[in-house]
């Protein structure tokens, strides 16, 4: 197994999770506080994401990672 490719699917791994944050905070699903993210802890009222450019963007990312993870499987 290659370093590179072990650090690309980090990369991307990371790159997913804060695509990820971005999407939960822009639809208005955390609310940190002291004790943690409140707003995840219990269920959320519309219980999906709709589309836009957040959604695509984790999407493209969950791609991206699948991708690297084949190639670091296949290496």
């Amino acid at each position: 197994m290659r370093r590179k490719l072990v650090d690309e699917a980090k990369e991307e791994a990371q790159r997913l999770l804060k695509r990820i944050d971005a999407l939960e905070r822009c639809a208005g699903w955390t609310q940190w506080t002291v004790d943690g993210n409140k707003a995840t802890s219990k269920p959320h009222i519309d219980d999906t994401f709709n589309s836009g450019e957040f959604t695509a963007a984790v999407r493209r990312s969950s791609l991206d990672l699948t991708k690297a993870l084949a190639r670091l499987r296949r290496g």
